[in-house]
């Protein structure tokens, strides 16, 4: 990947990372080639076509095929270019891009080096963005030419191109909240009925980032996930993001279908509100983590595809710390660190998910501990503003670091709320830690990739001791697909659908 030359070896020692794990075994489909859009079946909807007010994984598979960032990723998390054709770095502080002549948006008008600084600025400091965490170290950006943008940072920054692979480019006289969206991406926004689907088209005008191989893409949203899986082995949907793994053996056996696997950069875990009881005793936090048996959650809850976690990012991240084990399950001294917290007869709480996932193992383990969930299932839809609000006490469900780095959880959920500097956009549960922030803070302006790695170990650790967030599992991404659809799965989970192609088999 083109970084600057002085750290552009060890940046890709360090934030290289393995893509597909496996493959799949044969969904018979429908109608193919050209005739059809490509049709997706996502479990939500976006939280909106604001590509700066979202940070959220269905808001991303969508918005992801309509807007362009200054740089990608590829399949395998390389840094690759996008709007930015090249960049270089006049000092430590400065970083100089290069747009691609000829891109334009997708009413006509041309991509400039304005229409990128606008972005980065609306990212930055719109009261709502919830992408502000990825430029915390940038101070400035201005236009030095029509198609030529340097971007300043407060400090030496050297992962700034991995975090700007999340900033959408938008015209730079976007509104304050984007309803149509407008994009220079491979697809332009035909229609959009929320709950219920959005229509794409090519945009073609001869891209320079390439155009997409097929012409119209329908994407469904469907909350049942079994429902889901019908529109697949009946040859209604060409791809069903996220594969609950639970309905992985029953497309494998379908005729023509497909499993595509890929090792995930997600932990799904849980997190209590620390700031009010029960759960601002670190003691129930410790006792709620000793009652859970990972080992069998995986087996019963993941169907054996994943791995048990004791820390919030899995060992495909830069920053996990290898010596931190899943703790083994204790249920005597869970019992313990209850009565010790003043609750000898264990304790009631009400837990919300997404619906549409299977908590029953997990519900089945604490309750021999004496924590007895109550389940609150809620459509994503809703359930997310509440969480976003900070109105959700007890929460089971997963976090990603997409950038294949732990400062996306250290930066965005785990800091002290900060909007003035763009800390702790995500953190919605109260926590505080002066120390751990100032641990984050260091990280981020850190040169040598050694210590770096070594600070951000460090602050995993007093995580894991804290416990403010309790991982449970580092689950492998799934996609149940139709054997004729040609398509990689992708490390940060990420749907782009120019990456598709429907092929004769």
């Amino acid at each position: 990947m083109l970084v600057p030359r002085r750290h552009a070896r060890r940046l890709v020692a360090w934030l290289a990372l393995a893509a597909t794990i496996g493959g799949g075994v044969a969904c018979s489909g429908g109608p193919g080639g050209g005739a059809a859009p490509l049709r997706l079946v996502f479990h939500s909807g976006p939280q909106g076509l604001d590509p700066h007010l979202h940070d959220e994984l269905a808001t991303h598979w969508v918005l992801d095929n309509v807007y362009d960032s200054l740089v990608t990723f590829d399949v395998d998390m390389h840094v690759r270019p996008a709007l930015a054709a090249g960049w270089d770095n006049p000092d430590d502080l400065t970083w100089r891009f290069r747009l691609r002549p000829g891109v334009r948006f997708h009413d006509g008008r041309p991509l400039g080096a304005a229409d990128v600084v606008v972005s980065l600025e609306r990212a930055r400091s719109h009261p709502r963005s919830k992408m502000s965490g990825y430029l915390v170290e940038v101070a400035v950006a201005r236009a030095v030419a029509p198609l030529t943008v340097e971007v300043q940072t407060r400090r030496p920054y050297p992962i700034l191109l991995n975090k700007l692979t999340f900033i959408a480019i938008v015209p730079r006289d976007a509104p304050r909240l984007i309803a149509q969206p407008v994009g220079t991406g491979p697809y332009r926004l035909v229609s959009y009925q929320p709950g219920r689907g959005v229509e794409l088209a090519a945009f073609g005008r001869g891209r320079p980032l390439g155009d997409a191989a097929e012409p119209r893409v329908s994407i469904g949203f469907e909350s049942d996930a079994a429902k889901r899986v019908e529109r697949l082995v009946s040859g209604r949907a060409d791809l069903v993001a996220e594969l609950p793994s639970r309905f992985a053996d029953r497309v494998q056996a379908a005729p023509g279908c497909a499993v595509r696997a890929a090792g995930g950069l997600a932990v799904d875990y849980l997190q209590p509100r620390v700031d009010a009881p029960p759960f601002s005793d670190p003691r129930v936090r410790r006792a709620i983590s000793l009652a859970v048996d990972r080992e069998a959650l995986v087996g019963a809850m993941l169907h054996g595809r994943g791995a048990p976690a004791g820390q919030m990012v899995g060992p495909k991240v830069f920053g996990y710390a290898p010596e931190i084990r899943p703790p083994r399950r204790d249920l005597e001294a869970a019992r313990q660190l209850l009565a010790a917290a003043g609750y000898p007869g264990g304790l009631d709480a009400a837990i919300e998910y997404r619906d549409g996932q299977d908590i029953a193992a997990l519900r089945a383990q604490l309750a021999e501990a004496g924590i007895r969930l109550q389940p609150r299932p809620r459509p994503w839809s809703e359930l997310y503003p509440r969480l976003l609000r900070g109105q959700v006490a007890f929460y089971y469900g997963s976090w990603q670091c997409a950038s294949g780095d732990a400062s996306d959880l250290f930066d965005n959920k785990i800091h002290t709320r900060d909007p003035a500097r763009g800390y702790g956009d995500s953190n919605s549960n109260g926590y505080s830690n002066p120390a751990l922030d100032r641990l984050i803070e260091s990280s981020g302006a850190t040169l040598n990739m050694n210590e770096r790695r070594r600070i951000l170990e460090s602050a995993m650790r007093l995580l894991a001791a804290d416990l403010p967030l309790i991982p449970l599992a580092v689950p492998y991404n799934l996609s149940g697909v139709r054997t004729r659809l040609a398509w990689v799965p992708r490390l940060d989970s990420r749907i782009q659908a120019a990456d598709m192609r429907r092929v004769e088999r």
